[in-house]
């Protein structure tokens, strides 16, 4: 009985990042001086942006990161953001500076003499500085 292989094209078998990087290597090792990069290969690293971030692009096939990022036109990034692929790493400022819920603070010390101090505040203490307020009080009261 004689067996029968079916064929299998190489891009199922690798992850298409793998089959562009291996074509890069090929391009590396034949090219003879230090020529452009061909447009094909660039288009096909554009491509890969719709999968992958810029960032493990570049790297993957060892591009110049802004080289890419100016060749990947501005729909190619948002489409892959809307699928859900990459998480959304935009800058979030928070406001620490609102209002917030104001706490409440006791401190109770008692030296060695004798002597006993109590501070209660509200919220921040802005007119005074605490630590400055016991370590007077540690001096004079040892």
């Amino acid at each position: 009985m004689r067996e029968t292989h079916s064929l299998v094209s190489v891009a199922a078998v690798k992850p298409p990042l793998d089959v562009i990087r291996k074509q890069f290597e090929i391009w590396r090792k034949k090219r003879r001086c230090r020529c452009p990069i061909p447009e094909s290969l660039w288009e096909a690293a554009v491509r890969l942006c719709r999968k992958h971030s810029l960032w493990e692009v570049s790297r993957a096939l060892r591009l110049n990161y802004t080289d890419l990022k100016n060749r990947v036109p501005n729909g190619i990034q948002d489409m892959s953001l809307a699928v859900g692929q990459r998480p959304n790493l935009d800058f979030v400022r928070l406001d620490l500076e609102g209002p917030m819920r104001s706490s409440e603070c006791l401190v109770e010390m008692e030296a060695p003499n004798g002597a006993k101090m109590r501070m209660s505040y509200r919220g921040a203490p802005r007119d005074f500085d605490p630590v400055e307020l016991s370590r007077a009080f540690w001096r004079e009261g040892s």
